[in-house]
């Protein structure tokens, strides 16, 4: 359970990551929609591993750093699918006006959490 919340944290700071690329990319660079969430969403994955290969679960085996975060990448591209599907669906039925696209950006990270923490306990960090 404890590593849940270390994870919860992790996941934060990604959260804090992937919005503030996505609102760089999407408003101020007016990048398209989904292009600038593919980004963000590199960007806080990576940063999400690094947080969890440090904090959450850190008294996992330390094998070679590139290896790990790419299998953290495999996982973290299948929980996105849920991710992009559940963004994409909000946006086409709220819009993107106004805050609609961060209530998108909210309820698609949220899911992908859920089978990427797992991902994570079984695969990546066990």
């Amino acid at each position: 359970m404890r590593s849940l919340f270390k994870f919860a944290f992790v996941g934060g700071v990604g959260f804090v990551v992937d919005t503030l690329m996505f609102t760089a990319l999407y408003q101020w660079f007016g990048m398209g929609l989904m292009i600038a969430r593919g980004i963000a969403f590199l960007f806080a994955a990576t940063t999400t591993w690094f947080g969890n290969r440090k904090l959450t679960f850190s008294h996992a085996e330390k094998y070679n750093p590139l290896v790990q975060w790419q299998k953290f990448m495999a996982c973290a591209c299948i929980s996105a699918l849920p991710n992009f599907i559940v963004f994409k669906g909000v946006t086409l039925v709220l819009g993107t006006q106004d805050l609609m696209v961060y209530v998108a950006l909210v309820m698609g990270i949220l899911t992908g959490m859920v089978s990427n923490y797992l991902l994570s306990t079984k695969w990546v960090f066990r």
